[in-house]
């Protein structure tokens, strides 16, 4: 395990930084969540490790920060499998290597791309950019607020 902070490269698309966290992750539309460890982030992946054997390559998992991250994430991620590899460990019980590649990187209301760690989730699920999220905060509670929200959702009946 590389250096904690230290970038490499490795002829990939991003840089990875190497860096630990405690994150918790859930099949997408699931309410359990397991417990792991990312080992490095990069913009448009990260690496981690849990006991849980319960995603697949091509699965869509949510991924939550706890509120004790640092600069090096954000609090959520949508993600979809890439790999997840058994690594053997020493006594009873397995481990298992997982590689996600980030999927949102659009903002659900004005279209635009953005880093993956300037794209926030509200908890309808829906994915904004730091000036959308504030425009929708600021907007009144009530039905105004929520038939925005529905609209972006795509729910529009």
């Amino acid at each position: 395990m590389e250096a904690a902070g230290k970038k490499t490269c490795n002829y990939r698309a991003h840089c990875r930084d190497n860096h630990e966290a405690s994150i918790r992750y859930s099949n997408l539309n699931a309410v359990d969540y397991h417990e792991a460890k990312m080992y490095n982030i990069s913009d448009s992946g990260m690496y981690f490790e849990s006991e849980h054997n319960g995603v697949h390559r091509g699965s869509e998992i949510f991924i939550k920060v706890p509120e004790n991250r640092d600069v090096y994430t954000r609090d959520g991620y949508r993600a979809e499998v890439m790999w997840c590899r058994e690594i053997p460990k020493d006594g009873a019980g397995a481990c298992y290597g997982i590689g996600v590649r980030f999927v949102v990187n659009r903002c659900d209301h004005c279209g635009e791309k953005f880093p993956h760690r300037e794209i926030h989730k509200t908890d309808n699920f829906l994915f904004l950019c730091s000036d959308c999220l504030r425009r929708l905060e600021n907007l009144p509670g009530g039905k105004l607020k929520g038939s925005v929200e529905n609209y972006l959702m795509g729910n529009v009946i």
